[in-house]
């Protein structure tokens, strides 16, 4: 899941990322309001973590760009402001969830998964394609019964391109969703190949290779039927 961070407080910015990288999300940042609306402006996210009180704007004006830009995008509020009136205020300009400083990082990440939830209706914690069974929640694939031997990288991309099934998905976006801020990573889209090869060669084993499809030039697709 990628998640946009913004929120100026450099000491809490970095402690949400550090969590939140360790739950296995890809996490870009924002330490302003110029910057997080660049961002929001120009890339999707699934959810994106939004404070009131930005150095140079209204982190409300923040929230209702997303929200008119993007319906799909999970927004939760994070505040000070702990008045009934300013919630309320907040979750009527377009915020899914309103969360009260300090907060617990790991109510945090509850509130981000329920917001995406809700958003897509993935209340379900697996994935399946015939015999082709990806677990999220233990981060497991399986092919008819087998537990396949999936890298992070490629385990993530599967995931990606599941949830993308029968669209044609280019390599940028693959990038952009695995690295997100630190996509210099990633060096070539040759790296991205080389998961994308490994990870059909697993599949095929069980005969489930021709999921994956290449889309020359372009990206891939994951097509079922």
């Amino acid at each position: 899941m990628k998640v946009l961070i913004v929120e100026d407080e450099a000491g809490l910015l970095e402690l949400i990322v550090r969590y939140l990288k360790r739950e296995g999300y890809v996490c870009e940042t924002a330490a302003n309001y110029p910057e997080g609306y660049r961002k929001a402006n120009n890339f999707e996210y699934d959810c994106a973590v939004v404070d009131l009180n930005l150095p140079g704007g209204d982190g409300l004006k923040l929230v209702r760009m997303l929200r008119q830009e993007n319906t799909q995008t999970g927004i939760i509020i994070i505040s000070a402001r702990d008045s009934v009136e300013e919630r309320v205020r907040g979750l009527e300009e377009g915020g899914d969830d309103y969360l009260v400083k300090p907060f617990h990082l790991s109510e945090l990440n509850a509130r981000i998964k329920a917001v995406r939830r809700r958003k897509t209706g993935e209340f379900s914690k697996a994935m399946a394609f015939g015999g082709l069974v990806i677990k999220l929640d233990e981060r497991t694939v399986s092919a008819d019964g087998e537990l396949l031997k999936l890298t992070k990288k490629e385990f993530e991309i599967l995931v990606y391109l599941a949830r993308n099934k029968n669209r044609v998905v280019t390599k940028d976006s693959i990038a952009e969703h695995l690295w997100g801020d630190y996509m210099d990573e990633a060096a070539s889209f040759d790296f991205i190949y080389a998961h994308v090869k490994n990870l059909r060669k697993k599949l095929a084993t069980h005969g489930y290779g021709d999921f994956l499809k290449t889309i020359y030039g372009i990206g891939y697709k994951f097509e079922v039927g």
